[in-house]
């Protein structure tokens, strides 16, 4: 049997049934349920509908006509219910309620509401011995054994009153654990079907015809894993797994791909059984197990995945340099955690890369109009339907340790505070525009330890370098370019760890607004987030020029760079730190003024920067 192993579920016992007739009692509970969670939009799912119900058996059939042809006088009403795990009483949506007569067989059929309530009309005169039965099935999925479809069914009310209201009051399964248990996987099904965006009423919203999700459960189910029978298009839960929501949703997910793949599944030879989501495996098993984790995330709207032992694990956490956990598509819970920082809305300030939020349908149509075996073929075809692919969200994916070309963008004049990884670890690559005629910089300012070089690339792919600063131990890095001579455009440094790590840097781009003109002096204020600034200064040959640097910080370490080029050799367009044709360094007692005296060999627009080595203050620079 081809299958779908899931590494998330552990083994479990008890017992089950289940009983294709009038059923096993439902028995009177408390009216009071806990709510559904404030994110489950019960109102945006279309109803599941009703399955095509089985013909009566022949001694039950009523002479007289069709109970949907009789006209409607009298309403059975109520509510269904049934405990989780914890005791807690929950509503159920969306379980058939059938409406029948002991006598004569009547039947007529309906489905709970999203407060487990359903009130039904039918024909007092043909319903004289009336009962209610609650089957797990409805038109979108069942939970069965074998061939079997869990149901529960109510004493018989006799003869009721024409135009009456027959209440029937809160109904529980009356067959304890077991009872719960089915009724709380046909609930953990309905979850599902109100988190996925429905265009057709299917769960593939490429379908003309829907496919019923089948999930099968016995209450004395045994095995190692819970999983999804690709040739029998069904679910295989053990005994204990539907106290485990996320678990039942994994697999949920399994059957759900396979629905829209059209049983094109993804070959899951490559997938150890059992299968630890932190492992490196293939990037076809990380995806297919990757998808199922990200899909009961998503449902249950939490980055926790809760495991019926009673352990969890937090999908959002593991990053680059995190131990015990592989990297990039080939591993599990990189995929899950990728899928999820897409769509998750929390992530702010607290993560680094992530800073990208969608609604799930941006996950799931991609899917669900390809087919997809790994998690780079799905982002081309994420791409192909129109769905953000830009450095935004390449930057949830490369959170998780994926990069597919992520370039994290710079922001002019804002400094950004990063982690180093282990070394050796992966080159971080970032993006910067360049809209002004002057000089601009790229500076990168190292945390105690560590050492960074920094290159500057022409191009996305970062196959022609223009330049790069790889000085020694603290020094800031930095690039300049003069867009007075080299059109504006896009740019991408390239920062690598060359020794120490795990640590920290902060990098920034600066384009220079203001010019220093001669006899002049500008004052700035930068914070400690800052790294550097830039002004142009134009300058002629031959003529000698003092340009000073002074702060009124006393802690504050800066050093002044002049920048020069040669308009006839587009090389020297971009230039490093050890390019500059003057240069003071600053003094580690911090507070002291800086200068430069030289003079220029050609005539042209220098440019003047400023880096700052330790703390942000407040500037001046003169030019005399």
């Amino acid at each position: 049997m081809l299958t779908v192993l899931c590494a998330l579920a552990g083994p479990g016992v008890g017992v089950g049934w289940a009983d294709s007739g009038g059923g096993p009692a439902a028995v009177a509970a408390s009216p009071d349920a806990a709510k559904r969670p404030a994110w489950q939009a019960t109102s945006s799912a279309p109803s599941p509908g009703l399955p095509a119900l089985p013909a009566l058996p022949a001694q039950k059939q009523s002479s007289g006509a069709s109970p949907s042809l009789l006209a409607c006088d009298t309403h059975a009403v109520g509510t269904w219910a049934y405990n989780d795990q914890a005791g807690v009483q929950h509503n159920g949506m969306n379980m058939q309620v059938q409406v029948r007569d002991l006598r004569t067989g009547a039947r007529i059929a309906g489905l709970t509401n999203s407060a487990g309530r359903y009130d039904i009309c039918f024909t007092a005169a043909q319903f004289t011995q009336l009962y209610i039965t609650f089957a797990a099935e409805n038109g979108a999925w069942r939970v069965q054994n074998g061939t079997n479809i869990y149901n529960w069914s109510t004493p018989v009310r006799a003869n009721p009153v024409a135009g009456s209201t027959v209440n029937f009051g809160t109904q529980v399964p009356g067959d304890g654990t077991a009872g719960h248990r089915a009724a709380h996987a046909f609930d953990e099904a309905n979850d599902a079907w109100v988190g996925v965006p429905h265009t057709n009423g299917c769960w593939d919203p490429k379908d003309t015809t829907c496919r019923q999700l089948r999930i099968n459960w016995s209450n004395t189910a045994v095995g190692d894993t819970d999983f999804y029978d690709q040739v029998g298009n069904v679910v295989q839960l053990l005994a204990v797994t539907p106290d485990a929501p996320m678990e039942v949703m994994h697999e949920i997910g399994h059957a759900l791909m396979d629905d829209v793949y059209n049983d094109a599944f993804p070959s899951t030879v490559g997938c150890p059984r059992p299968h630890p989501p932190n492992q490196a495996s293939t990037a076809v098993c990380a995806w297919i197990e990757g998808w199922a984790d990200f899909f009961s995330l998503a449902m249950y709207h939490t980055p926790v995945f809760q495991f019926g032992i009673g352990t969890s694990m937090n999908f959002e956490f593991p990053t680059w340099g995190f131990n015990g956990v592989g990297n990039g598509d080939v591993t599990e819970t990189r995929v899950a955690g990728a899928l999820w920082d897409l769509i998750d809305i929390n992530s702010g300030g607290a993560e680094t890369w992530d800073q990208h939020s969608e609604g799930f349908g941006a996950v799931f149509f991609p899917l669900a109009r390809h087919v997809d075996n790994t998690l780079a073929s799905f982002w081309s075809s994420r791409g192909t339907e129109g769905f953000d692919v830009s450095d935004s969200s390449l930057g949830s994916l490369y959170q998780n340790t994926i990069d597919y070309g992520y370039r994290k963008p710079l922001l002019d004049a804002r400094g950004q505070f990063l982690p180093a990884f282990v070394f050796p670890g992966p080159p971080q690559n970032f993006s910067l525009n360049t809209a002004v005629q002057s000089w601009s910089v790229v500076a990168l300012r190292p945390s105690n330890p560590n050492d960074f070089n920094l290159l500057l690339y022409d191009d996305r792919a970062q196959t022609s370098v223009l330049g790069g600063s790889a000085l020694g131990g603290q020094t800031v890095d930095f690039v300049a370019i003069d867009s007075n001579l080299r059109p504006v455009g896009d740019y991408y440094p390239r920062v690598s760890l060359f020794q120490g790590g795990p640590g920290t840097y902060t990098i920034e781009s600066v384009m220079g607004f203001t010019t220093l003109q001669p006899g002049s002096s500008t004052s700035f204020h930068l914070d400690d987030s800052q790294v550097a600034a830039v002004q142009d200064t134009p300058l002629t040959a031959g003529v000698p020029v003092t340009i000073t640097l002074t702060t009124t910080s006393p802690i504050s370490v800066a050093s002044l760079f002049v920048m020069g080029d040669d308009p006839s050799a587009p090389s020297t367009f971009v230039q490093s730190r050890s390019s500059a044709v003057a240069s003071a360094v600053g003094s580690n007692s911090g507070g002291q003024p800086v200068s430069v005296t030289f003079t220029p060999t050609r005539t042209g627009e220098y440019g003047i920067v400023t880096t700052f080595d330790n703390v942000g203050g407040d500037y001046t620079l003169t030019r005399s």
